[in-house]
């Protein structure tokens, strides 16, 4: 059934869905900052506190797969309302739960509750008001996504240390509910519904995905780009978090430094019809890079210059992801496009739920090293990026 896509949502529902996008994907990234502090509570070894990240990321990065399809099916609406209020439900019970085995199993429900967000809310903008309003959206939306990487962490970093995780979680349980209440009074706008698919039939392209060329050079950058993420905050806390809090700096200084750099994506539109999405993507890969070999050079003698090396890290991240999205916009059929997206935001964050691992390991090696094989991982995704394929042009 089709209705009118030039029906514009209103500035509040749009305000209310980007905060909810930042509260969602936060929920990642809060006990980024505060692993120890976790440790202690649950009685979790240091060694497996990164389990509180991958349980939720790896349950976050497989809904996607799934909800993405299932709003196809039965509306955008109905997915959103649904799980955020199953996201409510389990993150108001994790505010309360005291046994490190209840901890990790309820962080993977929130996970996969929390992905029936994302990708339907970007599907939900992409469909609603005129073309430019969708292109705003989505931009807005993708800026709250990547920034949740930082201000989650900051939010933990201050919320979480002096009151506890369970009670940074109540304010977020808040936002879930009346986000939920106000998707119920709107419109489900220009998109259609397909009961009678099964979702063996959406899912059978995934293969040819998997087999073309160009979206390995999308999925490949996309694995590297989260998990370095993640991996530089834990390895920086690992390493140099005594160091820092020597000169003055706080965790959430050390964060909220670089967080002006997630405004990159609203730059995105401009930079993609100025060069390609292809260009775009690649540049932001080799700023990541090059601001991770900074971060090498500088080390633990030059703090100040470390923590602006970062700054370039996290704007190369800023630049690649909405790059890379527009790359799938750009090398597959409308078709198979939305399955790709949704293949996409699962590769992303299986990468964040990895990122936990890779800075564990690093406890054995010096930091700059972790940030030199980090450098060395994404430049390499940089160069794969932008080697052409086959006979294919982006359109």
């Amino acid at each position: 059934m089709h209705q009118n896509v030039s029906r514009q949502p209103s500035v509040a529902l749009l305000a209310q869905l980007v905060v909810c996008a930042l509260a969602v994907v936060s929920l990642l990234y809060i006990p980024l900052p505060i692993l120890p502090l976790l440790g202690k509570t649950y009685q979790l070894p240091l060694q497996h506190t990164g389990l509180t990240l991958q349980a939720f990321g790896l349950a976050y990065a497989t809904g996607f797969l799934l909800f993405g399809p299932l709003s196809d099916r039965v509306g955008r609406k109905v997915v959103m309302v649904g799980g955020l209020l199953a996201l409510a439900t389990i993150t108001l019970y994790l505010a309360w739960v005291e046994t490190a085995e209840l901890f990790i199993a309820g962080r993977a429900i929130q996970g996969f509750a929390a992905a029936t967000f994302p990708p339907v809310a970007l599907a939900y903008l992409s469909e609603c008001g005129s073309p430019r309003q969708r292109v705003w959206g989505v931009a807005w939306m993708s800026t709250a996504f990547l920034s949740a990487g930082l201000l989650g962490q900051i939010y933990g970093s201050v919320v979480a240390v002096r009151w506890g995780f369970g009670w940074a979680l109540l304010p977020l349980v808040a936002i879930y509910g009346v986000t939920a209440l106000r998707l119920l009074n709107a419109p489900e706008h220009g998109r259609n519904v397909h009961p009678n698919v099964s979702l063996g039939d959406v899912y059978h392209p995934i293969f040819s995905l998997l087999g073309n060329p160009e979206l390995r050079r999308i999925y490949l950058p996309a694995l590297l780009l989260l998990m370095s993420f993640v991996a530089f905050y834990i390895g920086l806390d690992k390493h140099l978090g005594g160091i820092i809090e020597q000169h003055g700096i706080s965790r959430m200084q050390t964060r909220g430094v670089a967080l002006p750099a997630f405004l990159a994506p609203l730059l995105a539109p401009k930079m993609i019809g100025h060069w390609g999405a292809r260009h775009v993507a690649s540049a932001g890969l080799s700023i990541a890079a090059f601001g991770l070999l900074l971060c090498a050079l500088v080390g633990s003698e030059h703090i100040p210059l470390l923590l602006a090396a970062s700054v370039v890290f996290v704007t190369g991240v800023a630049i690649s992801v909405p790059g890379l999205i527009s790359q799938i916009a750009a090398v597959t059929s409308p078709a198979v496009r939305g399955l790709a997206v949704s293949f996409y935001t699962f590769v992303l964050f299986v990468g964040a739920s990895l990122g936990p691992w890779l800075g564990n390991c690093s406890q054995v090696s010096q930091v700059e090293s972790l940030f030199l094989v980090l450098a060395a991982g994404l430049g390499a995704a940089a160069v794969y990026s932008v080697v052409r394929g086959g006979s294919h042009r982006e359109r």
